[in-house]
């Protein structure tokens, strides 16, 4: 059976009436595109934004098929790059999806899907106990999230596999980015995996 992130959603829509989601959809932000303070400018530093969701991702898994951990990657952006796009990055990971054993590769030759990181967390605002992920997988991710949401703008998820069909991605081994940019003006993020049969 093939979980996608989406149907975390309705589910939640159908619980609302046993009260057993905490948080609507219209409770989170949608995604930030504002700039950064010039004290965020001045103080965030490309490398200590890396450590802070490096430790904000440890121990949060994705949960599919297989449940693979949540690991931090970054890339230089050109100077003026406000809005992240598939084609970016592709461009700016493909070594790291390239080099990885467990997923689909080369990225250049994937099929791209991308989703808000509103909805991506509206997909963790909560979670059925007798579910699973359950509430400590989701406090965890939505820990992660709440790092990334602290650190950068204009956050996007992004899913790459070799099924699927242009703006939608399905299959094994499918590589999900969450990534935005740093106030140093770079790319920054986390990366897992996917296994849907």
């Amino acid at each position: 059976m093939k979980l996608r992130p989406l149907l975390s959603l309705s589910v939640c829509a159908l619980s609302l009436s046993l009260g057993a989601c905490t948080a609507t959809p219209a409770d989170l932000p949608e995604d930030d595109e504002a700039s950064f303070s010039e004290a965020e400018i001045r103080l965030k530093t490309d490398a200590s934004i890396k450590r802070e969701i490096a430790a904000a991702a440890e121990g949060a898994v994705y949960v599919s098929e297989g449940d693979y951990p949540f690991k931090a990657v970054s890339a230089s952006l050109p100077d003026g790059t406000r809005t992240l796009t598939e084609a970016i990055v592709r461009d700016k990971l493909a070594w790291v999806v390239d080099h990885d054993p467990d997923t689909d590769k080369p990225l250049a030759g994937l099929y791209g899907e991308q989703r808000s990181f509103a909805e991506w967390r509206r997909d963790y605002a909560s979670c059925d106990a007798d579910a699973y992920p359950g509430p400590e997988e989701c406090a965890r991710i939505r820990a992660m999230n709440d790092v990334l949401a602290k650190n950068l703008r204009g956050i996007k998820v992004f899913y790459f596999g070799r099924a699927g069909s242009p703006g939608h991605v399905d299959g094994v081994a499918v590589s999900i980015l969450i990534v935005g940019r740093t106030p140093k003006g770079n790319l920054a993020g986390v990366r897992t995996i996917a296994i849907w049969t």
